[in-house]
């Protein structure tokens, strides 16, 4: 009990602890003259190619005499107030405005300041990193960007401390532009996109003035308010594009399934057909309020002259409007209905009256909140991510159509409570996270809860919350299309009355053509600051439409046979046993061939027309060109082309995990990534979604492959699924051409083109192996049974020439640590919403 006791007054003290630890440096050690015999090395870098925005980083390094009086403050813990104190002298940054304004760094310090104790001297090395995500001013270790629409201004800031230090070398490298202004004049530099200034006066503020590359320059203006563009932006018109032309085409999918039954549909057809209507509509609804919903009210704000800002308060109803609107699609029970109805109404109402008074329980565009009004914002919060996960399991439960054998009402709120408790959670950690990056130099406590400075910083990242998330969900919630476009197949397909329906007819391939370039093919193209998707999304169509009429003209069954009717009718009447046992029986026939029996000359000769005369019989039964060994491998494992499409999604769900673990660690953890996912404040739900998007890219085309498998071109398994891997590379190929002649990012275009072709190669292999399973008896192991299965040494070598050039691909990047994908507008987010203070 006592030690008990000693760890909450512990944890007290901890909390009301004062700012202070040790008294102030005297002001007179941080001088000019008392730092006259620092050194200081400083550069500054832009990186504009590979990457949708420009990258600036600055790395300088200090040199201090040992005798300095604050030096052996630099060797202190970084919480330390004579440590920030020290660092403040010589950074000229950081100072506290007043007893309740901060001067907050918005800068990324990718790699800790590093502080090296010698005899004589103390090294200071220093880096920062920002985005130039918009058009504004970025302070990035000694240096300030302006970035404005014609030109971008890089400037030396001018530190009172260290104008009598030695500044031995001043660099400014521009990433490939020119310079258009340099002050002071220099002729020092290396080549064009390089100034600098060797032994620079102290009086003197090195300035450069240049234009960036077209795309990055762009991609700033675009997210710039008020220059016109933004509208149009990624944020905006291009951005809502993706989602909506997924709900046109999910309405032309389920028209033209509707019209291929030829009939009036059926309850269950109905059913489905209602849903993915439903789904269509609700997919155009989300779009148009995720992505314009604040353009909507930025021109109702000036046409009304409303002087507070409203925008969080409509982000956060338009997430809990999101989240009724799909409970109502899932069908919740009525009790639940009324309970989420009565939940929107009381926050509502809540909303209302804090705004209209002065109590400070909730964070509010004008008071400032206070003790519970923290834990309340918490739970206020939460409340439309809460809804919004339980539509999405609703809705998703709905289009499945299991017939009552999902999960309970209460089941789906417990899901839900729980995905929001953990997007809370990780909100939660990062505002710690942000807040010590951003005040790193000040010399207030970081954990005191109670300080004026915590408070308005605690409601600036609550205020600003549903505003960040609302994006995220809603490309969650993208991933429903699948379920909805694989469930109206699955119910209105024809081979369930049709008997000699081997393959899709026109209206299910034209469902699969647009599943093929909605879900399979990615979709993070950017240009100039636009979405590209129109690019992707029609250079999709038309692959997958190629790949199908090159199928159908090669394809084994779409041969013709007795009475011009295609190979696969007239085969899919005979046992799938009898087609095995015809192909054992042409292997066997081939080996004899090639090794004919007989002790002479003339027995071999009469010996290898016998077996020839048995091999042209069972070939004169098929059409030209096609041997008994090929049907197998045409039909597949299963017995219907439905059966293969879930087999194969099966297989390529097992087969893509370590394919997903890989491309979760090149956009999320490799690099620097991580650093920026720890601390966004949607970092919980960028998580699930990177793990969904490339799980359901392997999934999605496995069940693209085994649906179309009799009708790709290909003798087996590997060789359909590189046709698919084709298809998928072909509109990604060209989005990694465009983002080379532009200089924008790639986003790891080139391993995701290698683990898809990965996945899927072994995916058909693995379904061939099915194929042949009842052969396994015959075979002392699965190394014979896999020989037997492809007896085709140049096939062989170009799947295993395949597999090699994909594996050496993933790897490579892998070392690499893939691209830095910026979470949140890291460097930028200070420009996109207005500072706390």
């Amino acid at each position: 009990m006592l030690l008990m006791l000693f760890l909450v007054l512990c944890a007290l003290l901890t909390v009301r602890g004062t700012a202070r630890a040790a008294d102030p440096p005297p002001a007179d050690t941080c001088t000019a003259d008392r730092l006259k015999g620092a050194t200081v090395d400083t550069a500054v870098e832009f990186v504009h190619r590979g990457s949708n925005v420009s990258s600036v980083t600055s790395v300088t390094d200090i040199t201090v005499p040992a005798n300095w009086e604050q030096a052996p403050h630099l060797s202190l813990d970084a919480h330390s107030f004579l440590y920030r104190a020290a660092l403040r002298c010589l950074l000229g940054k950081g100072w506290q405005r007043g007893e309740e304004t901060y001067t907050y760094d918005y800068e990324w310090r990718l790699k800790p300041l590093s502080v090296k104790p010698g005899k004589n001297e103390v090294r200071i090395h220093y880096e920062a990193v920002a985005w130039v995500q918009n058009l504004s001013t970025y302070e990035v270790g000694l240096w300030t960007l302006t970035a404005r629409r014609d030109q971008w201004t890089i400037q030396l800031r001018r530190l009172p401390n260290l104008a009598k230090a030695t500044w031995k070398n001043v660099a400014v490298r521009l990433g490939g532009p020119a310079a258009l202004t340099a002050l002071p004049p220099t002729a020092v530099g290396k080549g064009r996109a390089e100034v600098s200034w060797d032994k620079k006066k102290p009086d003197e503020a090195p300035q450069v003035e240049f234009r960036p590359p077209a795309s990055q320059q762009w991609a700033a203006i675009s997210q710039s308010p008020g220059h016109g563009w933004e509208m149009l932006g990624g944020g905006g018109v291009s951005g809502a594009f993706g989602i909506f032309a997924t709900g046109i085409l999910a309405l032309i999918a389920g028209r033209r399934l509707r019209l291929g039954l030829g009939r009036n549909p059926l309850p269950a057809e109905e059913e489905a057909l209602r849903g993915l209507r439903s789904w269509a509509l609700i997919l155009v609804l989300i779009s148009l309020v995720v992505y314009l919903g604040d353009d909507l009210y930025g021109f109702l704000q000036s046409r009304f002259s409303w002087r507070s800002d409203y925008g969080p308060v409509v982000s956060l109803f338009s997430v809990m409007f999101i989240g009724v609107v799909l409970c109502f699609f899932g069908k919740l029970h009525r009790s639940l209905l009324i309970a989420v109805c009565a939940l929107a109404a009381c926050a509502a109402a809540l909303y209302v009256s804090a705004e209209m008074s002065t109590s400070g329980l909730l964070p509010t565009s004008d008071f400032l909140i206070w003790g519970p009004g923290k834990k309340l914002a918490l739970v206020f919060n939460s409340l439309p991510i809460f809804l919004c996960f339980l539509g999405l399991v609703s809705s998703g439960q709905r289009l499945l159509i299991l017939g009552g054998r999902g999960l309970s009402q209460w089941a789906m709120a417990g899901v839900a409570a729980g995905a929001s408790a953990m997007t809370l959670l990780w909100a939660y950690r990062s505002f710690g996270r942000s807040w010590e990056r951003r005040t790193w130099l000040n010399d207030s406590v970081p954990n005191a809860p109670d300080a004026p400075q915590i408070r308005k910083y605690d409601q600036w990242w609550w205020w600003w919350f549903a505003s960040d998330v609302m994006p995220v969900l809603a490309d969650i919630a993208f991933f429903l299309t699948p379920l909805a476009l694989v469930v109206a197949l699955r119910v209105c397909r024809a081979e369930q009355y049709e008997n000699d329906s081997f393959t899709p007819n026109a209206s299910e391939r034209t469902l699969l053509v647009i599943f093929f370039a909605v879900i399979v093919v990615p979709n993070y193209a950017t240009y100039f600051g636009f979405s590209g998707y129109i690019t992707t999304l029609v250079l999709g169509i038309l692959a997958a439409w190629a790949l199908l009429t090159v199928g159908r003209a090669r394809s084994v069954l779409e041969q013709p046979a007795a009475g011009n009717a295609p190979l696969g009718q007239v085969i899919l009447r005979t046992d799938r046993s009898e087609l095995l046992r015809r192909a054992r029986r042409y292997r066997e026939l081939q080996f004899r061939l090639r090794r004919p029996v007989g002790d002479s000359s003339a027995e071999r000769s009469e010996s290898h027309e016998a077996v020839e005369r048995k091999i042209e019989r069972m070939d004169q039964c098929l059409p030209q060109g096609v041997r008994p060994i090929d049907l197998p491998f045409a039909f597949g494992p299963m017995a219907s082309w439905w059966g293969n499409a879930c087999r194969c999604a099966l297989i390529a769900s097992f087969i893509g995990l370590p394919a997903t673990g890989l491309m979760y660690w090149l956009d999320v953890v490799g690099g620097d990534s991580w650093s920026l996912a720890t601390e966004s404040v949607t970092g919980f739900l960028t998580v699930v979604y990177e793990i969904l998007y490339w799980q359901v890219t392997w999934v999605s085309g496995g069940f693209f492959l085994g649906a179309l498998w009799r009708d790709l071109p290909g003798r087996n398994g590997p060789t359909k699924a590189l046709s698919v891997a084709v298809a998928f590379a072909v509109p990604v190929g060209v989005h990694e051409i465009i983002a080379q002649m532009t200089g924008q990012g790639l986003q790891n275009t080139v391993p995701a083109v290698a683990a898809f072709a990965s996945v899927m190669t072994f995916s058909g292999l693995v379904m061939d192996v099915q194929t042949f399973r009842t052969e396994r008896r015959y075979r002392s192991s699965s190394a014979g049974l896999l020989v037997y299965i492809y007896r085709m040494p140049i096939t062989s070598v170009a799947v295993l020439l395949a597999q090699l050039v994909a594996l050496v691909t993933i790897l490579k990047y892998f070392r690499e640590g893939g691209s830095v994908w910026p979470f949140d507008m890291p460097g930028g987010d200070q420009n996109k919403k207005p500072e706390p203070d």
